[in-house]
C-alpha cells in the first residue's frame, strides 16, 4: 500500500509544479516616467513642459503634469530618445529651455528618468 501512495503523491506534486510553470504569464509591459527638471536647480521640477519620446517611427508626445512628470506604457522593451522643452511665453514656436536624454525600457519594470533642461 505504501509503495503505491508514495509514487502517486510524487506524481501529483510534479504535475502541479509543471502546471504552475506553464500557466505563469510574465508581464512584458514597460512603463517609463520622465521627470523634467531645471539644470540650474536640480530639485526644481518643470510642470507643463513638452515631452517627446521617440525612436524611428515610434513617437509619443505629451506634457508634464504638476509634479513635472510624464508617464507612458509600452508593450515591449526598447531604447528611446527623450526630448523635453519649455516654450517661451511670448512665442509658441521657439523653445526657451530644452534638454534630452536616452532611456532603456525593461520588461515588467517602471523606469524613471530625469531630463534636465537649460
Amino acid at each position: 500500500m505504501k509503495t503505491i501512495i508514495k509514487p502517486l503523491i510524487l506524481s501529483i506534486i510534479i504535475v502541479g509544479f509543471i502546471s504552475l510553470l506553464i500557466n505563469c504569464k510574465k508581464d512584458t509591459d514597460c512603463t517609463v516616467v520622465i521627470t523634467v527638471k531645471k539644470q540650474s536647480d536640480t530639485s526644481a521640477v518643470v510642470p507643463a513642459a513638452n515631452v517627446k519620446i521617440f525612436k524611428g517611427d515610434v513617437k509619443v508626445t505629451g506634457v508634464s503634469d504638476g509634479s513635472g512628470q510624464f508617464r507612458h506604457t509600452y508593450k515591449l522593451e526598447a531604447i528611446f530618445d527623450v526630448y523635453a522643452a519649455l516654450p517661451k511665453q511670448d512665442s509658441a514656436n521657439v523653445d526657451s529651455l530644452y534638454g534630452s536624454a536616452v532611456v532603456r525600457l525593461k520588461p515588467g519594470e517602471t523606469v524613471y528618468k530625469s531630463v534636465f533642461i537649460q
